[in-house]
C-alpha cells in the first residue's frame, strides 16, 4: 500500500487540516533616510521579479473515488465532519494512513470536493462515518487503496453538478434504500430523481427544493418494496437538479446472529 507524504503547500486548506496558528511578525523599526545621491546620471534598479500567485485548482483536480471503495488519508490532522462543509462540526481528527470506506460523493461545498467515510481501521481514532474533504491532485487528501473489507453496505453511487442518466445499478432486492446528499451553490437549488427499470417509464423518487444549506435525505427501503419492477433489471438514475449532489444505494447491515440457549 503506498503511504505518500503531504508536500507543506496543501496544508494551506485550513478549513480542513489542524495546523498550528500563524505568528504575526514583530513590528521593524521605521527605517533611517537614505543619503542624498550626487547629481548626474544614475543607475536605473531592476525591480525584483513577483512571484505569479497558482491558480486555485478546480473540480476536476477533486480525486474520483466509487462509493464502495478503499480509501486511506494521506495528509495529517484530517478534519472529520458532521457534514461537508468548513463551518460544520467536527467529529474528530484522522492522521495519516487511517484507512476508510467510501460512502458518498463528492459534493462541492466551500470549493472543495468532500466524501462521506466511514470508518475501517481498527486504530484510533473510532467513529462511524463523517465527511472528509478530499483535496486536490497531485496531492490530494484522500487517496485510493485496497484493503479486506468484511461487509460492505454501500452497492453503487453517483455524484454531479447538474442533469444527467446515471447508471446502470443492479438492486439485489428490496431490502435497500438509496441514501442522497444536495449542496446549493447559491441561495437555492432544486434536487428531483426518478428511477427507471430498462426501457420502462420513470417512476419519480425524490422531490427536494433546498435554501441555502446542504441537506441529506433517504429514499427507504418501503419505496422499493412497492416498485417491484425495479429489483432485478437493470435500474438507471434520471436525475434533473441544479445542485451538487450525491446518491449511493445501500444495503442493510446482517442482522447478528442469536445466542444458542445454554443447557
Amino acid at each position: 500500500m503506498r503511504r505518500a507524504a503531504i508536500p507543506a503547500a496543501t496544508l494551506l486548506l485550513t478549513g480542513c487540516l489542524l495546523n498550528e496558528p500563524i505568528r504575526s511578525p514583530s513590528p521593524s523599526a521605521p527605517a533611517s533616510a537614505a543619503p542624498a545621491t550626487p547629481s548626474g546620471p544614475q543607475e536605473t534598479a531592476t525591480p525584483e521579479p513577483t512571484a505569479t500567485p497558482e491558480p486555485t485548482p478546480g473540480l476536476d483536480a477533486v480525486p474520483r473515488l466509487a462509493p464502495g471503495s478503499q480509501a486511506t488519508t494521506n495528509a495529517p490532522g484530517l478534519r472529520l465532519r458532521s457534514r461537508p462543509g468548513t463551518e460544520q462540526r467536527v467529529i474528530t481528527t484522522l492522521g495519516v494512513d487511517h484507512d476508510l470506506l467510501v460512502g458518498m460523493g463528492p459534493v462541492v461545498v466551500d470549493g472543495l470536493g468532500w466524501y462521506l467515510v466511514r470508518d475501517a481501521d481498527p486504530d484510533d481514532p473510532q467513529f462511524n462515518e463523517g465527511w472528509v474533504a478530499a483535496g486536490f491532485e497531485p496531492d490530494p487528501f484522500l487517496i485510493g487503496t485496497s484493503f479486506p473489507v468484511g461487509f460492505n453496505p454501500f452497492i453503487a453511487g453517483f455524484a454531479h453538478d447538474g442533469d444527467g442518466e446515471f447508471g446502470p445499478v443492479l438492486l439485489p432486492n428490496d431490502d435497500v434504500s438509496a441514501r442522497w446528499i444536495a449542496t446549493p451553490p447559491g441561495d437555492g437549488c432544486s434536487f428531483f430523481v426518478d428511477l427507471r427499470a430498462g426501457a420502462g417509464q420513470p417512476i419519480p423518487a425524490i422531490r427536494s427544493t433546498l435554501s441555502s444549506f446542504a441537506a441529506p435525505g433517504e429514499l427507504f427501503s418501503e419505496f422499493f418494496a412497492e416498485h417491484q419492477e425495479l429489483i432485478g433489471p437493470e435500474v438507471f438514475v434520471i436525475v434533473t437538479s441544479d445542485c451538487s449532489w450525491a446518491l449511493t444505494f445501500v444495503r442493510p447491515e446482517p442482522a447478528s446472529p442469536s445466542p444458542s440457549p445454554s443447557g
